[in-house]
């Protein structure tokens, strides 16, 4: 890869060589600058009328310089779209990776969610979660955005953190529209699965004022709440000879909670001048109560292949669990544009913050009889069937095992400023720009979790009890746990004994602090000769980091009181780098509606902090000695990134696409397990020790073709003049090279060989409808040392259905219906008939009415 890096540096170069030695000359010469991009339309938002929403999201990918997809207001509402990460999920080569049934990552042309960019209004967002870089697309609610772009290759004037690409989520201005705006939207909603009913609302409000205009304020609230339940069976990720060593069942009820603001206020007094301020605030909390009924099957007799009967020697399990995660994510942008010369200038600062508080976390354990739990079993289906014995639904027979409580605070601050200077210049026939600029970015990540593990004696599950849950899997799951009264109860009566030895690895293993800086400076040019467009550029990224972590030796602490003196960082690291990237992007229209594109950029991905924070963290199980260990000389990944295509537009009716891409991307990032060979790791030598590490691999590679077709079909006769469809669908395919422990090219993680969506729409009159079909195959989930022993994320469809009418020009009711297939989300080892689980969240339906003034 080093060698193309190379030469597209070359080539990126020699024309701003050029440019810059005419730039000056230009400047004195010109009074009136022109854009470095082709100009694009004001996105005017409407709340009805999918189809015009539809025709502005075509005129930005086509006047873009970049191949992005563009998803407007209406048209992020147009089906029942819960929150961002839905609303791209049906872009082409988009998927995102779901949590109880909805969408919270992007995955882009099939790579990891911790590579793609997430920005608000143009800028980096902070990301809440410790354990990874990727921002949750589920805590911003659809209501509080103007618009979405999935970009797909970038220029140099942006942060090359995107090897998959980037999402920007733009806030909407009062100078993106031309007259004042009021909007509203109720919706209530069912879900079947445990009988409940949500609600989501919002209203936004914006204008134009001033003697000529020139100030603009937009204000946008949401809120919504949704009680939402899910079933799961587990089965194992270890089979053997067609058993799986473990089963159990859960029954979840999740209540989701949003709020968002976004307000802006913008002031333009002529074009010379352009001042806004751009506000996002989010707040999300989560709250999460699950029954488990566990029968572990290590070491059980069976009597049969298939189907039989068996005996355990292991006591089963019964415990609830509940959890409340309370995010905030804000983001306060500044800014403005100025005439400077015969240029524009912009200037920018951005502070965005994202706090993570999961407290408190509580987990309370009853346990059987070694002997309580035997029974039959079907194990012939993709999802195995366990039918317990009688007695391990005696309440009477299940005693207080353990309790677990556990509060993790993580906080994210994200501090930006960046200055744009952009300059016309008589380069190749004078429709040529030179921009340049410079950003600097400081990260603060900070993860602190206090966890206690306790073991619990005294208690019977029969005074303990909760709710019915009925049958799970058409199996009844039987007594269920009341963890607040056990808890309670156990306090009280001075039954929690902590258990120093199983606390230790989640007290001080989560704990970290990361620093990271970045310095970026960039120089590019937009030229435009005859019907050929090409943006050569260059971009500068120095990255400084500064990691803080604990190590610790189980065996060192046998208290409490060394447990608490042992929560102090201890393990220190550094790591500075410096990466240019070299970038052509390009396009060349054949006539107003037929066009290619074709790009070479480059980009980076950094690390995961958790993953470079300098812990050790000792296990003794035994006689074997397992060690957890950050990797701080982690290198990040670099890619460079081809991509070509065709689109062609039939006026403003429709479009087809195909577009092509390859990624060849040096040091993926792989958790390995190792043994040690006298290794030495703080301080000491260990020998035949399990390690645990994200290390770097050699290289992987990634390709793939996208298609694309819209149509809005009003010439043909009525009634069918109102039919619409909207079709993509991408295939793609990944390796990598120097898996441990295998010989064999295996996949990336997320990468599913084929994604799309197909929809059919309809709008005449007042009514409006629209039915849409998600796909996404089966992905590599977590690698092994063997093809047989990997686990995968099955295939998933699902069906969604909005129907809509307008009572009036500016009142609108309509039903909407998610995954009406009643998909289910699964996943298993090796192939099917190896459950290691399955996930059911049923239909749910909303009715409601928007108003638009």
């Amino acid at each position: 890869m080093t060698t193309m890096k190379y030469l597209l540096t070359g080539t990126a170069v020699t024309p701003l060589i050029l440019i810059a030695g005419l730039a000056t000359t230009a400047a004195q010469a010109q009074d009136a600058v022109v854009s470095d991009a082709v100009s694009e339309p004001a996105v005017e938002v409407v709340v009805f009328g999918t189809r015009a929403a539809e025709r502005q999201s075509m005129d930005q990918k086509h006047s873009s310089n970049v191949t992005r997809e563009v998803i407007t207001a209406n048209d992020a509402g147009k089906l029942p779209d819960q929150n961002v990460g839905e609303v791209v999920s049906r872009a082409s080569g988009v998927a995102v990776a779901d949590d109880q049934g909805e969408g919270r990552y992007i995955v882009i042309r099939g790579l990891d969610p911790s590579l793609a960019a997430v920005r608000i209004n143009g800028q980096d967002a902070a990301a809440p979660e410790t354990d990874t870089r990727s921002v949750k697309l589920d805590t911003v609610p659809t209501g509080l955005i103007g618009s979405v772009e999935v970009i797909k290759n970038q220029t140099a004037e942006y942060d090359a953190n995107a090897i998959s690409g980037a999402v920007n989520i733009k806030t909407l201005s009062a100078f993106d529209r031309k007259k004042p705006f009021v909007s509203a939207r109720y919706s209530a909603g069912y879900i079947e699965l445990n009988d409940k009913t949500s609600y989501d609302t919002d209203v936004a409000a914006g204008t134009r004022f001033g003697a000529n205009n020139e100030f603009g304020i937009v204000a946008a609230l949401n809120a919504s709440r949704r009680p939402q339940a899910s079933q799961n069976l587990q089965g194992s990720d270890s089979w053997t000879n067609g058993k799986p060593d473990d089963w159990r069942l859960r029954d979840y009820y999740v209540i989701r909670n949003r709020q968002g603001a976004a307000i802006n206020f913008d002031y333009k007094p002529n074009d010379d001048m352009h001042l806004y301020a751009r506000t996002l605030f989010s707040h999300f909390t989560d709250m999460e109560q699950r029954q488990e009924f566990r029968v572990s099957l290590a070491g059980a007799g069976f009597t049969g292949t298939d189907t039989g009967t068996f005996t355990t020697n292991k006591a089963g399990s019964r415990n609830a669990k509940y959890r409340f995660e309370d995010e905030h994510i804000s983001t306060v942008n500044l800014g403005g544009e100025f005439t400077l010369g015969a240029g524009k200038l912009k200037v920018d600062a951005t502070s965005s913050t994202a706090i993570k508080d999961d407290d408190p976390r509580y987990n309370f354990a009853y346990a059987s009889g070694k002997k309580d739990v035997t029974g039959a079993y079907d194990f012939s289906g993709e999802l195995l069937s366990l039918t317990p014995s009688a007695a391990a639904y005696d309440a009477t027979k299940w005693k207080s095992k353990s309790a677990e409580l556990e509060a993790d605070h993580a906080r994210e601050t994200l501090n930006q400023a960046s200055a744009d200077y952009t300059l016309p210049t008589s380069a190749f026939g004078g429709d040529t720009t030179f921009k340049m600029g410079v950003k600097y970015s400081e990260r603060h990540k900070r993860s602190a979790v206090d966890y206690r593990y306790y073991d619990v004696s005294g208690l019977v599950l029969s005074n303990y009890l909760s709710y019915d849950a009925g049958d799970l899997y058409a199996t009844k799951f039987g007594p269920t746990v009341d963890f607040l009264k056990s808890l309670d109860d156990a306090e009280a009566k001075g039954l929690l004994k902590v258990n120093v030895g199983e606390s230790i690895a989640d007290e001080l293993g989560g704990d970290y602090d990361v620093r990271e800086k970045v310095a970026a400076a960039y120089v590019q040019a937009t030229i435009h000769t005859g019907n050929l467009t090409l943006i050569p550029g260059l971009r500068v990224e120095q990255t400084d980091a500064e990691y803080k972590a604990i190590q610790f030796d189980t065996d060192d602490i046998e208290t409490e009181a060394d447990l608490e003196a042992a929560g102090v960082f201890n393990s220190f690291g550094k790591k500075s780098y410096t990466d240019l990237f070299p970038s052509l992007v390009g396009r060349y229209d054949f006539d107003g509606n037929s066009l290619v594109r074709f790009a070479a950029t480059t980009s980076i991905g950094r690390p995961n902090y958790v993953d470079l924070a300098p812990r050790v963290a000792i296990n003794h199980d035994e006689d074997d000695l397992e060690l957890e260990v950050g990797n701080p000389d982690l290198d990040p990944l670099t890619s460079v990134n081809l991509d070509a295509g065709y689109e062609h537009y039939f006026g403003k009716k429709g479009m087809i696409s195909v577009a092509a891409f390859y990624k060849s991307i040096d040091n993926p990032i792989f958790v390995t397990e190792r043994e040690a060979d006298n290794e030495t790791i703080n301080g000491t030598v260990y020998d035949g020790a399990k390690i645990t590490q994200s290390q770097n691999l050699k290289s992987a590679k990634v390709s793939g073709v996208e298609f694309n077709f819209i149509m809005q079909f009003d010439s043909l006769p009525a009634p069918f003049d109102g039919l619409g469809t909207s079709f993509n669908v991408t295939a793609q395919d990944s390796s990598t090279d120097g898996a441990p422990g295998r010989s064999d090219k295996v996949a990336l993680i997320y990468t599913s060989d084929l994604t799309g969506t197909a929809e059919l729409t309809y709008e005449k009159a007042n009514w409006s409808a629209r039915v849409a079909y998600t796909y996404r195959s089966a992905y590599l989930d977590t690698l092994t040392d063997s093809k047989d022993t990997d686990v995968y994320t099955a295939a998933n469809g699902k069906v969604d259905l909005k129907i809509g009418y307008a009572v009036t020009p500016n009142w609108q009711l309509y039903v909407e219906g998610k995954n009406l297939t009643e998909a289910d989300w699964q996943r298993y080892v090796g192939n099917k008939s190896q459950l290691v689980e399955n996930e059911a969240y049923g239909r749910t339906w909303r009715v409601g009415v928007s108003a638009k003034f």
